[in-house]
């Protein structure tokens, strides 16, 4: 994970979240996707190993529609990193469908995931909001409530920034 860029991803992240004027949790993701022109949508036929998928040039992202809210909650906020980030992908989009996505194995352990899910982290939880609720309740299904996120996520939240 030495090649993912924490710093790049939280950064990005919080940028997204002055400019669409996010002030407290949850946040919302459908006014950052209109306002970018992308198109969601949910696949019901979908293996479960695949969570999301963005395709740049058509401005559309793939949700799995078989995960739970929250999941699909966070795999688009994670597709948004890739878009607001430039992620380049090894694959080309004329190869790639929205029907026929790519193998979660040809991703491996590529960097650009593990930004995308920083950059999904910061969008959904950022530190700052983290830090205000955490004076308020430690509950952390209560947490996650607030935030609009699974109680996993929530977790990785609070120990990727050291807060419990």
């Amino acid at each position: 994970m030495s090649d993912v860029r924490i710093g790049f991803a939280r950064a990005t992240a919080r940028s997204v979240l002055s400019r669409f004027r996010v002030a407290k949790p949850p946040t919302e993701l459908e006014p950052i996707t209109a306002h970018e022109q992308l198109t969601v949508k949910l696949l019901q036929s979908w293996p479960p190993s695949v969570s999301g998928l963005l395709l740049r040039d058509a401005r559309l992202i793939g949700l799995n529609g078989q995960h739970s809210r929250k999941r699909r909650r966070f795999s688009l906020a994670h597709e948004l990193g890739h878009w607001f980030m430039r992620h380049d992908f090894e694959w080309h989009e004329a190869e790639v469908t929205i029907d026929s996505p790519p193998s979660p194995v040809s991703f491996g352990k590529d960097p650009i995931e593990g930004e995308a899910d920083e950059f999904a982290g910061e969008l959904l939880a950022p530190r700052s909001f983290l830090k205000d609720a955490l004076k308020k309740t430690q509950d952390v299904g209560a947490l996650a409530e607030l935030f609009d996120i699974s109680d996993e996520a929530l977790w990785v939240r609070l120990l990727h920034h050291r807060l419990l």
